[in-house]
């Protein structure tokens, strides 16, 4: 057996030579991990409503800060001070950013919202509702 840890705790097993990326159901997210590292997970209580909100919350803010840093910004947050700077090319990405920023909150808020009223499920990871997000596209 192989096993795999997705980023929400979850232990997944398969047989020893199925290629993980073969199975279209199974999480991007998954890391290989030793048979012991999953023993151990296993006895671990599941997380809470609380920290898989919290892990929820940090995918996406790292979804964000790693599109920022694809044109060298620290994070989104250092992207978004660029909306006034005098430099063109950076003031049209900092709106860019700010926008996106803003966008990509209020879906995922609006997200957990549906989750706590029982209109959808939690997602287990990122790839769960990227379509619900918005695209992460700079300016031309």
């Amino acid at each position: 057996m192989q096993y795999f840890r997705t980023t929400n705790g979850e232990v997944h097993a398969l047989e020893l030579g199925i290629d993980p990326s073969s199975i279209s159901e199974f999480p991007k997210d998954a890391v290989r991990i030793s048979q012991e590292d999953a023993d151990e997970l296993r006895k671990l209580p599941p997380p809470t409503s609380e920290q898989i909100a919290e892990q929820f919350i940090a995918s996406i803010q790292n979804r964000l800060d790693d599109f920022a840093r694809q044109r060298n910004y620290d994070s989104i947050l250092s992207a978004c001070t660029y909306a006034t700077s005098a430099v063109a090319k950076f003031k049209a990405e900092g709106h860019a950013c700010v926008n996106l920023r803003d966008a990509t909150w209020a879906a995922a808020y609006d997200i957990l919202g549906k989750v706590h009223t029982g209109q959808r499920p939690m997602p287990s990871s990122l790839a769960d509702i990227e379509a619900d997000l918005p695209a992460l596209v700079w300016p031309a």
